[in-house]
């Protein structure tokens, strides 16, 4: 139910503001990319792993660098 919702949400968004959604999406990409590549020198470097899912994604990239120092604090104190 929840993918149906985030599915019109931005249908509706991309037909609206198409400069917003496209924004969005790059940001979310983004956000997965470089949670890919954190994961992948976190093995190397003894530091913990953080899980990729779609609110880790949203979370590292719509809030940028302050999401991502979110997501591994979390990863280390809980």
């Amino acid at each position: 139910m929840l993918i149906l919702f985030l599915g019109v949400l931005l249908t509706a968004l991309f037909f609206l503001h198409i400069k917003s959604a496209a924004d969005i999406l790059c940001r979310i990409i983004g956000g997965f990319s470089v949670l890919l590549i954190y994961n992948a020198l976190a093995l190397h470097f003894c530091v913990p792993e953080v899980g990729i899912n779609l609110f880790s994604a949203i979370t590292a990239g719509l809030l940028g660098i302050p999401g991502g120092a979110l997501l591994i604090c979390c990863a280390i104190f809980l």
